[in-house]
């Protein structure tokens, strides 16, 4: 039993040991299939992945494949902006920091300067690449466009520095482009607007308000002050408080700042000054507009008047591409973001991947809208293009008006006002099936509605220099005008005839001046060969010379085919410089028409439906000029009579006129403030006053007139946008009567006791009224100095004769005669030779003659007495009398007409030469280059200093001889003008080249040099002259040879009186030379004279009293050598020479009253002189007496003068 448990017990071990083997056999299978399990698992996961990954790496591949190309565009393009980020960053912060004030011409020049610099140092920069593709982004810049910033480079240059710049902008704004692109794109931001003319306490609130809260703060119409209050937000004068937080001081107050503030500030000033210390605290930028800016916003208006479905098409194509563009450049920035953040692998980031595709797929639909819009666009702008005609006139045509204000201050015209006037054009224009049609009459109707708006707020002086100047523009823009012809007509040539290798041709006819003017017209290219043409056969140029119409003649041989109108118009200027005004109107007249050159008339009713209770009517007015009775009628016949309140503004009248604008506001009253230019301290709350008059609030019958002389500080932006109209008095002898007719009551003719006698005498002063005003005309031959006579003096002379008439059996004509010419008028008059003057016409018009019937108060007998018994009957006879009056009609010679003609080209040519643009040059030359060459030409022709030293060696001062001390006196003034002139001389070459700083005096220098006028450097050292530059410059040389030859040869016999620097220290040596010799006292002692009709070169031999001297001229007369008296002029001869005169001094002498002319003397042909400190004139020298067979009174209405120096 043991065995057999035994062996049961082995079986059973055995069998549990088969059983643990199959068991651990099996837990092994087990084992093995859980990791087969797992491993199976873990294949699949592995597949699953691996898959997952194949599938976002196809993705990945898939939404990426069209990136890399451009990444890898870009990775390029950001490797080439580091290797210049060194030169770009210069660049871009030198035009944030110095080119905010400059142009594009001079932004242009200073930046290809700066990178000439950094090639020469080894200073890589990016080439080929613009300032605004480093400063900003297509999409920002596509932003700026289309909230109002003109899309043209200048214009984005601006935008960059705006959005660049550490200091606040102080931006130049006169067209109001920057005000409007900063309301727009600051608007979300709540933008505040404030006016430098609000209270101090309404700016402090809203800058304080800004502060706090992060707004942004307009500060509009600055000046060229800035308040001292704005100091610290200027300067960001922040600092942390104790509790950390960023304030700032702002007057008493600690406002804390937030860091999303900012403030701009604007200026209407177009062309401002600011001190250095402003400059440093903001950063000035230019935003007048630029052509090419202009013209794209024009191109807009005139295709949404004219296309109003393709300019609201190509808004929206414009507005949804700006936004799908940054779309698309957010979905590139965040695909770069989150490539850039993914953690692990990326393959295994699914939403990355998600997104990723989310974002190709928009990025595809995008650039395909994009591309399509651009399609779009593409045909759009085809069609704009045609209209470009249409905005480049209207570009052209504003860039004619913007710098009237150059000429006077009250020609002030907007942007807005332009623009609205091209609309109200574009509207009113004939209409056309045929587009280029359209175009033509769009075009016309525009330029003659800016014609005629504009001329209705010129002076009358003006208005063919406006026609001119935009035909001429016109013509410019279509590149029909040589700018060296433009240039010469305006400003004359530079050379002064010496050594020209053609010789002047042999006759009479032809002067100096003109001869002058042939040989420069002969050196441009159009004109090569004119002067030697005129020299070989001169006659049959005379009958240009002869002709009373010259600018209507052919020119001689091949000429007249050879040019065009303006070339001819040179020519005209050259040979009859008198008779180019009516060459400009043919030229007028052949480009633009007729109407072109007769401005329409004064014509309240068609200016005031221009006018809103918003925009004030504005008189400009000229002396003598009255429009109250014009708007009194104007207000009588619209039935506002009862409701025209007016004031004279004047000191302490300002709370009244105030008080009276908002009782006129919200009575629908015509308010009527006179004389503002009487008022400047009031000017800017007048300003104010304007700016607060809300359309909606306002009665709408209310209008305010204002009247004002031309005033620098009558506010711009009333004149900009008002409705401007010049009045002036009427112009002509017949006008002049008939408005005084029609002016005086009608019991004036009946008043008296006598009214036979006094309508007569009221006549000659209302003629003798009208003949002193229109002789201003005539320039120094009328006065010499241009008085401003006024209706009033002569209503008091009336007045006082109808009293003396009245009271007198015989009227007093003695007092009669002191009190008008006098008392009265004598009261304005200043100089003594037109007190002698005034009193000499009025003896022709006050003396009992004047009681007869028919009497004539001229020569012709065409003004006379008149019999005429009532206002009707006087006015029938001045309509006979001539529209324009004959020079005898004030005692003149026919030859002051020549003279008159003569200054109203040369001041026509004066006033468009204030207009050019510096950069301007011409002949293939830029102004730099002529102004060089000029300079060193004077150089050249200029004497050098005179040795004073050696002078008062050889020329001691002597009682026995004055003229030594008068040599060393001449030495020293000349020696002070050759100084400036070679000091200045080196100075504008060495800063052309840019070794100096180009100041402000140096620049007018500059321009004085290019337009061959003396510069002011030089005029203020000098002697007085009216000598254009070249011929100053040989007049100059002419005047050191005359000192040095007198320095070299000793005191010369006869004494070149044009020669000295001042005449007269020359004439009190002499004086005192006789009284030392005859022992007299030098007061004892005066002028005797005597004419010595031989050439001066002929008197070898000092004279024996006195001294002889030559080199003067006769204007209003000649001298006759035959009869040795003087005589009439000779026709078409404005000045002739005049003898030698032998000026002896005389003790005691007592004066002839009969056979002589006292003829004044002055040194230029302008007459008018002030006292200098010495208590002589600068421009009158002293009397000289002429023999004569006829009245000295003849002469004194001829105006006879003598001159050392003429023009040329």
């Amino acid at each position: 039993a043991t065995e057999q448990l035994n062996a049961a017990a082995a079986s059973r071990d055995a069998a549990a040991a088969k059983l643990q083997a199959v068991t651990d056999r099996l837990a092994k299978l087990e084992a093995d299939l859980a990791a087969a399990i797992e491993r199976k698992g873990q294949l699949e996961d592995e597949t699953e992945r691996c898959t997952r990954q194949l599938d976002n790496a196809e993705k990945l591949l898939s939404g990426l494949g069209g990136e890399a190309a451009n990444w890898e565009e870009q990775s390029k393009e950001f490797q080439r902006q580091m290797d210049g980020v060194a030169g770009d960053a210069m660049i871009c912060a030198a035009l944030i920091s110095y080119l905010g004030p400059f142009v594009a011409t001079y932004r242009a020049e200073l930046i290809t300067a700066w990178k000439g610099a950094l090639e020469d140092n080894g200073v890589p920069y990016s080439k080929g690449v613009s300032v605004p593709d480093i400063l900003s982004t297509p999409v920002e810049i596509r932003q700026w466009t289309i909230d109002g910033l003109p899309a043209d480079s200048f214009s984005i240059e601006n935008g960059c520095i705006m959005a660049k710049t550490s200091r606040w902008p102080l931006l130049i704004d006169p067209q109001g482009q920057a005000n409007k692109f900063l309301k727009t794109s600051q608007a979300k931001a709540q933008l505040k607007v404030i006016k430098a003319s609000d209270s101090s306490k309404k700016i402090t609130q809203n800058l304080e308000l800004g502060i706090r809260l992060g707004t942004p703060v307009l500060l509009e119409n600055v000046l060229e002050v800035l308040d001292p209050f704005l100091e610290p937000v200027l300067l960001n004068q922040t600092y942390k408080d104790n509790s950390g937080q960023t304030v700032i001081k702002l007057g008493d107050n600690v406002i804390p700042f937030h860091q999303d503030f900012r403030f701009s500030l604007t200026t209407v000033i177009p062309n401002p000054y600011y001190a250095p210390e402003v400059q440093v605290k903001v950063t000035l930028i230019n935003f007048t507009i630029t052509p090419d800016g202009l013209e794209e916003q024009l191109l807009g208006t005139v295709v949404a008047t004219e296309r109003p479905d393709l300019a609201e098409l190509k808004n929206r194509l414009v507005v949804e591409g700006a936004e799908n563009r940054r779309k698309l450049s957010e979905l590139q920035a965040e695909i770069l973001y989150m490539l850039s953040n993914s953690q692990g692998n990326i393959l295994d980031d699914t939403k990355l991947i998600d997104t990723l595709g989310v974002s190709k797929v928009t990025s595809e639909q995008i650039q395909t809208a994009l591309a399509e819009a651009e399609k779009a666009e593409k045909e759009i702008d085809e069609t704009r293009a045609k209209y470009v005609p249409v905005a480049f006139r209207g570009s052209t045509l504003f860039f004619a008006i913007s710098d009237l204000s150059l000429i006077d201050p009250m020609y002030q015209y907007s942007l807005h006002w332009f623009t609205q006037l091209f609309v109200s054009g574009i509207s009113k224009a004939e209409a056309s099936d045929d587009l280029h049609q359209r175009l033509t009459n769009v075009n016309d109707f525009v330029t003659y509605s800016l014609y005629i708006n504009v001329c209705r707020s010129l002076f009358e002086q003006h208005k063919l220099m406006f026609s001119f100047l935009v035909c001429v523009k016109i013509l410019m823009g279509a590149a029909m005008v040589d700018m060296s012809e433009w240039r010469f007509l305006l400003a004359g040539g530079m050379a002064t005839g010496e050594d020209h290798a053609v010789a002047r041709p042999a006759v009479t006819w032809l002067n100096d001046k003109a001869w002058i003017e042939i040989i420069n017209l002969s050196a441009l290219p159009k004109f090569v060969g004119l002067d030697s043409d005129l020299s070989a056969d001169p006659e049959p140029w005379r009958r240009i010379i002869d002709s009373q119409q010259p600018q209507d003649e052919a020119l001689p041989g091949r000429w007249d085919d050879a040019l065009d109108l303006l070339q001819k118009m040179l020519v005209l200027r050259a040979l009859r410089p008198d008779k180019v005004v009516p060459g400009v109107q043919n030229f007028v007249r052949h480009h633009l028409g007729q109407r072109f050159i007769e401005p329409p008339p004064f014509d309240l009713s068609l200016a005031y439906p221009d006018s809103t209770p918003t925009l004030p009517l504005i008189f400009v007015l000229s002396s003598g000029a009255d429009p109250v009775k014009v708007l009194r009628e104007y207000a009588r016949t619209t039935g506002m009579a009862d409701k025209l309140e007016s004031i004279s503004l004047g000191q302490g009248q300002g709370p009244k006129a105030e008080k009276m604008i908002k009782e006129g506001k919200d009575m629908g009253k015509w308010v009527l403030l006179m004389n503002c230019h009487l008022f400047q301290s009031w000017m800017v709350q007048l300003e104010k006053e304007v700016e607060d008059i809300e359309l909606d609030k306002t009665n709408p019958d209310f209008r305010l007139w204002l009247t004002s002389m031309p005033s620098k500080f009558f506010p711009v932006s009333v004149l900009q946008n008002g409705v401007k109209m010049t009045f002036e008095p009427p112009k002509g002898l017949r006008l002049n009567l008939r408005t005084a007719l029609t002016q005086v009551p009608d019991d004036a003719f009946e008043a008296t006791s006598k009214p036979e006698s006094w309508r007569k005498i009221m006549f000659a002063l209302m003629l003798f009224h009208a003949t002193v005003l229109e002789r201003r005309k005539f320039g120094a031959l009328g006065w010499n100095i241009p008085y401003e006579f006024t209706d009033g003096d002569r209503d008091v002379c009336i007045m006082q004769a109808r009293m003396l008439v009245d009271e007198y059996d015989t009227p007093p004509w003695k007092v009669l005669n002191i009190l008008t010419a006098v008392v009265n008028y004598g009261g304005r008059v200043t100089d003594v030779w037109d007190i002698r003057l005034i009193s000499n016409i009025l003896r022709a018009y006050l003396n009992e003659d004047v009681l007869r019937d028919g009497y004539k108060f001229t020569a012709s007998g065409v003004y006379r007495s008149t019999s005429s018994a009532d206002r009707q009957a006087f006015l029938d006879y001045v309509s006979e009398l001539p529209v324009n009056a004959a020079p005898e009609a004030f005692g003149l010679h026919d030859n002051a007409d020549i003279t008159c003609a003569q200054n109203e080209t040369f001041d026509l040519f004066a006033t468009i030469l204030k207009l050019q643009p510096r950069q301007t040059a011409g002949g293939g030359k830029s102004r730099d280059e002529v102004i060089g060459d000029v300079a060193t030409d004077i150089q050249g022709r200029v004497s050098p200093e005179f040795d004073y030293e050696s002078a008062v060696v050889n020329y001691p001062t002597r009682y026995e001889e004055s003229m030594n001390t008068v040599l060393q006196q001449e030495i020293i003034r000349y020696n002070k003008l050759l100084k400036q002139i070679h000091a200045t001389l080196v100075s504008i070459k060495k800063a052309i080249r840019g070794e100096v700083v180009m100041s402000e005096e140096l620049e007018a220098m500059g321009t004085s040099l290019f337009n061959n006028q003396v510069p002011a450097m030089w005029a203020s050292k000098a002697y007085p002259s009216l000598k254009p530059l070249a011929a100053w410059v040989n007049d100059l040389k002419e005047r050191t040879n005359f000192i040095q030859n007198w320095f070299d040869n000793g005191k010369p016999t006869t004494f070149w009186i044009s020669g000295f620097f001042f005449p007269q220290a020359f004439l009190t040596g002499t004086l005192q030379n006789y009284a030392r010799v005859h022992q007299l006292p030098i007061d004892t002692i005066s002028w005797g004279y005597s004419i010595v009709d031989r050439p001066h070169t002929e008197l070898t031999t000092p004279a024996e009293v006195g001294v002889y001297i030559y080199g003067l001229f006769i204007e209003g007369a000649a001298w006759d050598s035959t009869t040795q008296l003087l005589d009439e002029a000779r026709p078409k001869e404005l000045y002739s020479s005049m003898p030698v005169v032998n000026l002896q001094p005389t003790p005691n002498r007592t004066k002839p009253t009969t056979g002589i002319y006292t003829s004044p003397v002055y040194k230029t042909v302008s007459r008018f002189g002030v006292l200098s400190t010495t208590g002589h004139s600068t421009n009158y020298v002293m009397p000289i007496e002429i023999p004569t067979d006829k009245e000295e009174s003849h002469w004194v209405n001829r105006g006879v003068a003598l001159i050392t120096q003429l023009r040329f």
